[in-house]
């Protein structure tokens, strides 16, 4: 009986051993564990295994702390393959990279893989020791002497009310009311090339201050761009509130994709004490120079109806005589 017992599971053993296991990994790698507002780190995922084709995640798969710069995949055997993005930072807090899907096919069965979160610690840009941005000492209240205050409240009464008798004991003068034209439409597109044709030459920036002016006034064209256009208060939104506000408007992806980069970097200068070069500010000047040319395309019809309804509520055209022109949104 012992016999036939170790007979079978001797069987079993070989059995087992008769068909080879082909296990799949990822692994995920980062070159860092903390940034900084504006850092740029390396993210890579590597995968181990068999498989027909692979698919990997992209730049829209990534949270919007992240700003995409580059991406590179690596095939090193016919069992190893990697992907490398080169990422930037615009995060203010402790943040963890999500998981990832890779989607395979192999021997006609599709399935799905997950790389791990990945945590990632803020630092600080501020200095310890810098008071500069320190909260402001409370303010103490003063006793006041109200007597003066009175006085001169009363004085104002009594000069209002001898103003006030004199106004209607005057003769009325008799005045021909000039008639006021009202003003042109103003192009939102043409304000925007006016502000960005005006900026200073990126030759000219020197001090940090002649930096953060350069790239405030550059993104707050777009911003007063957007609000023409697009009829939310850009002017007063975030950043990340002025992407939402585009996404729920149904905005063209370029317009999208452009405005993050241009106000991304922009906020960098105001709010993170960050200190571009001259490369840096040529290459924002390009971007806001692409947006234009974008806007030209895809805002077209709806720069035309905002001027057709201008000068429709205005008196300057005849709604009888000019067609009505629909509004839509570009997608």
């Amino acid at each position: 009986m012992r016999l036939q017992t170790v007979f079978l599971i001797t069987i079993f053993f070989l059995s087992v051993a008769a068909f080879p296991v082909q296990a799949q990994f990822v692994h995920t790698y980062v070159d860092t564990d903390s940034l900084r507002v504006g850092d740029v780190f390396i993210y890579t995922i590597v995968f181990d295994g068999e498989y027909d084709s692979i698919g990997f995640p992209s730049e829209d798969d990534f949270e919007d702390e992240l700003d995409v710069l580059s991406r590179h995949r690596y095939q090193l055997t016919s069992r190893r393959d990697s992907l490398v993005f080169t990422l930037q930072f615009f995060g203010t807090d402790d943040f963890t990279i999500g998981r990832k899907a890779i989607t395979l096919s192999s021997a006609g069965l599709d399935s799905t893989l997950y790389t791990v979160p990945v945590p990632l610690f803020f630092k600080t840009t501020l200095a310890e020791g810098d008071d500069e941005f320190r909260p402001i000492k409370p303010i103490f209240a003063f006793a006041r002497n109200w007597w003066p205050v009175l006085l001169l409240i009363l004085i104002l009464l009594i000069a209002a009310y001898l103003l006030y008798r004199w106004y209607l004991n005057r003769e009325p003068e008799k005045q021909e009311v000039p008639i006021r034209l009202p003003d042109p439409f103003k192009n939102p597109l043409d304000e925007l090339k006016h502000v960005i044709s005006r900026l200073p030459h990126v030759n000219t920036l020197n001090t940090r201050e002649d930096y953060e002016t350069y790239y405030i006034k550059l993104g707050d064209s777009i911003r007063f761009y957007l609000k023409r256009v697009y009829n939310f208060p850009a002017m007063e939104m975030t950043t990340r509130e002025i992407n939402e506000s585009l996404q729920k408007e149904l905005a063209p992806s370029e317009i999208i994709s452009i405005t993050r980069k241009v106000l991304n970097e922009a906020d960098l200068v105001k709010f993170a004490n960050f200190h571009p070069d001259t490369d840096q500010a040529k290459s924002v000047l390009q971007k806001a120079k692409d947006f234009i040319e974008t806007a030209t395309v895809v805002n077209y019809e709806q720069i035309r109806y905002m001027k057709y309804k201008y000068e429709t509520e205005h008196g300057i055209v005849n709604t009888s005589t000019q067609p009505v022109i629909a509004s839509s949104k570009q997608t």
